[in-house]
């Protein structure tokens, strides 16, 4: 595996690696999105990408779950010494178990692809927990360029 251009001036490829610096968004947390403000740190880098999965949307936000559909969203990039605190935050913000009960969204880590469809690296990225289906989301569809695409 190749390290994409795109992260080239990163400070420290870790995106390449098993434990990411980095987290895939694709709904609320997108740049321009309602959430964009939850992020605790500025990252060294947002781009595009996308991952390997399928998206539900809902009048309030959207939920992703593991599949083989084409989602678009954006890679945020941020040092690897800052990821604690970036996880910590945003496992409040996407409603992770606290261990005591289920919770809305899991964490796990995901390979992420270019525009050309080449491997970018890895990334953090937080999967809907039950049926999205039962919990009044929709299944979209890729538009003509054959992504899913969240409200942009």
């Amino acid at each position: 595996m190749t390290a994409d251009p795109l992260f080239a001036h990163l400070p420290c490829p870790s995106i390449m690696t098993n434990q990411p610096s980095a987290v895939f968004a694709y709904g609320t947390l997108k740049k321009g999105q309602c959430r964009e403000t939850c992020w605790p740190l500025d990252p060294q880098s947002i781009r595009p990408g996308w991952v390997h999965a399928d998206l539900f949307d809902r009048e309030d936000y959207p939920a992703l779950k593991r599949g083989e559909s084409r989602v678009a969203g954006q890679i945020w990039a941020f040092m690897p010494d800052d990821m604690e605190k970036v996880l910590e935050s945003l496992d409040k913000v996407e409603g992770l178990s606290d261990g005591g009960s289920p919770g809305l969204y899991e964490r796990d880590v995901v390979e992420v692809f270019g525009d050309d469809g080449s491997v970018i690296g890895h990334a953090f990225v937080y999967f809907y927990a039950s049926d999205p289906n039962e919990d009044g989301f929709e299944p979209m569809e890729p538009g003509d360029d054959g992504f899913i695409h969240w409200r942009e």
